[in-house]
């Protein structure tokens, strides 16, 4: 097995008084679709089992690898929703891979194999191996910039690289990926030119048109093409032909290599009242867009996005007059919109954007860990949030190209008891969390671990970039950062309660524009050793040397019986009502009183277990 998940709530939507109706078994092992999908003689697909579900129906899925695109167009309603879950104790994969195994071997040294279909992403030998690239790429760091050539790009498409030089055409065709300028985020451009040390890149692509000052100018960069195809491991697809590299020792006919043909592995899209349990996907995306009332418990999602083409890194192509949708959007990883629809306890790692995308409206992930995402460096995240009325809470999301998780466009949100870490691994100037241009209409942000900014310039913990208003930040702990909240110009309405930070440059920062300010900010109980000082308004904060954390080596930052800030608070209606001493303490914990907590409560998969169990099925 791959491992249990520890619940931090009940089950709610599993738990009502609900109409049974029939229950069909999928086995990819045993069954055959000609049969009656009873237990005894099951169904091979899960397509098959959902073009006979209604509504209270359930379809239970036992251990195997689905190599299909599952599309469910039926709906439930609230007492009677359509499940479709794992089998008790089975392992249940749905894989957006097939098999390669008609494998031709060149005098070259390569394996050839026609594959009509372009091949996304591939697994040989239970590992991710990485497409050919000019430097050569360790697949075990993908955000791992340092080998990268220098470069020089121009708004005319032209991209210089250092190195030896090449013949002419030699790079045709192929991808150039390149960080320049002020490194916000990452250049992509097809090659339709090349010769010497010289690209020419197709010059549609946005970068033209952004500000050539920030974007453009000295830099570094990559080549993803057929030449590049030098190192055991590599592999690449051109012309209806899978190309790989082996490693001394391989041979085609015990190398178990899985090339990922498909995005998607399930589609909920405009459905109701859908659950989903207990399924594993590799390479493969789940979609719940304009859905209702459906929800994906006990997940795992592996390699969700494989690299997608996008103009503008910023919007990823979003068309003109769509609005600020993630119906829109490419890259989106899971992707959740519509209205009431749950994610909880789920693991998703390895995306080359979003790990979990949220539109729409009231809409809830709980106790989630998204790990390893945005290998695109664009402006995607572990979590990337719009629309209204979204709840994230007791969730883990880490280790990203700029934020962890950004919110632009989201209103009346909360953000609750996350864990929020590690951003900032390939670009600048962001912030752990990140909105601009948009009305937090109360949203609050509250009760959050925010830590370790790894940006060279601008390295904030809680970012509210210009013309953001009305967002209640209190009870967070930030640390490891530049500056820990940082509230841009033109800045109205925000109010920043109860929080602690340590280790920052500056507690607070705002900039903008010369006759821009900050409008009605309320800055009150907070503690730090760095001043409380960008507002209108001040009360009660506490700046010191020395707070006495417990252990604040080990992220505990409650305080000490001597510590300046207790009892140093002020009473703020709806946001310290409670708490153990004469006056609420400053900073994000009250002495005296249990220690909120944050980040979801997962015991992880094996991920090898999960590729070995893939080899064998």
């Amino acid at each position: 097995m791959f491992g249990k998940v520890v619940f931090s709530g009940v089950l709610t939507l599993l738990a009502g008084n609900f109409v049974n109706g029939a229950t069909y078994y999928v086995s990819v092992v045993t069954g055959d679709d000609a049969w009656v999908g009873s237990r005894e003689r099951p169904f091979r697909t899960i397509t098959k089992a959902l073009s006979l579900l209604y509504g209270g129906d359930t379809c239970i899925v036992q251990g195997g690898v689905y190599r299909e695109k599952v599309v469910v167009r039926t709906h439930g309603s609230p007492r009677r929703p359509v499940v479709i879950r794992a089998a008790d104790g089975d392992t249940v994969i749905i894989a957006g891979t097939e098999r390669i195994a008609a494998w031709e071997v060149g005098g070259d040294g390569l394996w050839r194999a026609v594959v009509p279909r372009r091949v996304l992403q591939l697994l040989a030998g239970g590992r991710r191996r990485p497409m050919a690239r000019e430097p050569d790429l360790d697949p075990e760091e993908m955000f791992d910039t340092s080998r990268w050539l220098p470069v020089e790009s121009s708004s005319d498409g032209t991209v210089i690289f250092s190195g030896p030089p090449v013949p002419s055409g030699w790079w045709d065709g192929g991808l150039c990926l390149f960080l320049t300028g002020k490194r916000w985020i990452m250049h992509r451009g097809r090659v339709v030119a090349s010769g010497g040390r010289r690209l020419q890149c197709d010059t549609s692509a946005l970068w033209g048109r952004l500000n050539p000052q920030v974007y453009l100018g000295g830099g570094s960069g990559c080549i993803y093409h057929l030449h590049a195809l030098d190192k055991p491991g590599e592999w690449f697809w051109q012309d209806d032909t899978l190309y790989y590299k082996p490693f001394p020792g391989e041979e085609p006919s015990s190398l178990v290599v899985e090339a990922r043909l498909r995005r998607e592995g399930l589609l909920l899209d405009g459905c109701s009242h859908v659950v989903v349990k207990g399924i594993t996907f590799v390479m493969a995306t789940l979609s719940m867009e304009e859905a209702a009332a459906c929800r994906v418990d006990r997940c795992t999602f592996l390699f969700p996005e494989p690299m997608f083409a996008y103009d503008n890194g910023w919007v990823r192509d979003q068309p003109a007059g769509k609005g600020y949708s993630i119906t829109h959007w490419k890259g989106k990883g899971i992707a959740l919109s519509g209205k009431g629809n749950a994610l909880k306890d789920c693991y998703i790692a390895h995306s080359w954007g979003d790990g979990i995308s949220v539109g729409g409206a009231d809409n809830l992930v709980e106790n989630c860990y998204v790990d390893d995402c945005d290998w695109s460096a664009t402006d995607a995240a572990a979590l990337s949030v719009t629309g209204s009325g979204h709840t994230i809470r007791h969730c883990t999301l880490r280790n990203t190209a700029r934020s962890v998780l950004v919110h632009r466009h989201a209103r009346h949100i909360r953000i609750l008891h996350c864990d929020l870490g590690d951003a900032g691994r390939m670009c600048e100037d962001l912030g752990i969390t990140y909105s601009f241009h948009t009305h937090g209409d109360s949203s609050v942000i509250a009760w959050n671990r925010v830590h370790d900014n790894h940006a060279g310039s601008t390295a904030s913990g809680i970012y509210l970039d210009n013309y953001d208003t009305a967002y209640f930040v209190h009870h967070n702990v930030i640390w490891n950062v530049e500056i820990a909240i940082q509230t841009n110009k033109p800045a109205v309405g925000h109010r920043i309660f109860h929080n602690t930070a340590w280790h920052c440059r500056k507690a607070m920062h705002a900039w903008g524009r010369e006759g821009t300010s900050v409008e009605d900010q309320l800055v009150a109980n907070n503690l730090a050793e760095r001043a409380w000082d960008v507002g209108t308004r001040f009360l009660n904060n506490v700046t010191t040397p020395d707070p006495e954390f417990v252990a604040p080596e080990h992220g505990d930052f409650t305080l000490r019986s001597g510590s300046p800030a207790l009892d140093a608070g002020a009473v703020i209606p709806g946001i310290t009502e409670r708490y153990a001493g004469e006056a609420p303490d400053a900073g994000a914990f009250e002495h005296g009183l249990p220690p909120w907590t944050a980040g979801a409560s997962l015991l992880l998969p094996d991920e090898k277990d999960i590729f070995q169990y893939m080899m064998k099925h």
